[in-house]
């Protein structure tokens, strides 16, 4: 953002912290601010405050399913939900979710997958692919598998290991690039120390290439047990990857098994593996999945997704009174 000429402003606190009400309602006074847009728990619940004690218009985005409610914010949700006037939620199952579980009404809460900017793909070098494979250890021959996103237990990443690990007996060539950081690494290089698979595994950690990086794959892997529509899954489908994924929320939704990607049983790494052994060792099959794949990006221009928040905001402002 500072890059971009923008100067982000921050409150200072912990997400929980009483005194971010204030220091919210002082930037929103000082700013001139219109409409509070906010994202997460923590966020929804003092902007929606802060909304009603300015009397500003508030928009809540929803990005992730969890399988409840975190217990702190229950009773602030169903007080607060209610009355929430705007929502968009990243898939079809978040905005079950955020009707269901956050108690927003159903007629406020609107679908808007996120999408990228299509023209701002850097694609890359082939020989470079060729040197940056060679650079991280992939033999001559070799397969790649990837998993990109936050390190987190709900991701999937363990199962991604042990499904890599099954197919390694045939496939000793096969290595495994995770791309990303967080509290959850620990236990991720636990589990490769004891079970001696470190020689398989790639941890980069994070890294501001992933756009070039992902193009140096054979397969990419979305495993996690719940998630909204990540990101990562449209960079993906831009590139063109061979993707390999559970069904889980807004995957399933823009997902077709077979055409724009082959699909495994939530939690299954077995049944993860033998979906790898396809994309790897079938030709045609990788051809179509990467070719649909391009395909079905146009979908998700992230230009879409802004321009909805545009006509969003301005509808909100024609609305309110001078």
């Amino acid at each position: 953002m500072e890059a971009g000429g923008l100067n982000p402003l921050y409150l200072g606190y912990a997400k929980a912290d009483p005194r971010n009400l204030p220091a919210l309602m002082r930037i929103v006074k000082d700013e001139r601010v219109d409409i509070i847009h906010a994202h997460g728990f923590g966020a929804c619940a003092w902007g929606r405050v802060a909304g009603m004690l300015l009397n500003k218009p508030v928009i809540i985005h929803g990005r992730c399913n969890y399988h409840t409610v975190p217990f702190i914010m229950r009773p602030i949700e169903r007080v607060l939900g209610p009355g929430t006037k705007h929502a968009f939620a990243v898939s079809e199952s978040t905005r079950r979710y955020t009707i269901e579980k956050r108690h927003v009404p159903e007629h406020v809460v609107k679908v808007l997958y996120n999408g990228i900017l299509l023209d701002r793909i850097p694609l890359v070098d082939p020989k470079w692919v060729k040197s940056f494979r060679a650079e991280n250890g992939v033999p001559d021959g070799g397969k790649v598998v990837g998993v990109v996103g936050r390190i987190v237990s709900h991701k999937g990443h363990l199962d991604t290991f042990k499904a890599v690990r099954a197919l390694a007996e045939d496939m000793p060539g096969i290595r495994l690039w995770v791309l990303g950081d967080g509290d959850y690494m620990p236990v991720l290089k636990k589990w490769l120390k004891d079970n001696a698979f470190e020689n398989h595994v790639r941890l980069f950690g994070f890294r501001n290439d992933v756009m070039e990086i992902i193009q140096c794959l054979d397969a990419q892997v979305f495993p996690s047990h719940f998630e909204g529509t990540p990101n990562t899954l449209f960079e993906a489908l831009a590139v063109g990857n061979c993707i390999v994924a559970a069904p889980t929320d807004g995957q399933g939704e823009i997902l077709e098994d077979g055409n724009t990607a082959l699909m495994y049983a939530l939690g299954d790494s077995d049944d993860m593996a033998a979906k790898f052994k396809r994309v790897l060792t079938e030709d045609a099959l990788a051809a179509r999945l990467r070719e649909n794949a391009r395909k079905r990006s146009k979908d998700f221009d992230g230009m879409k997704c802004i321009e909805a928040m545009q006509q969003t905001y301005e509808a909100i402002m024609r609305g309110k009174k001078p």
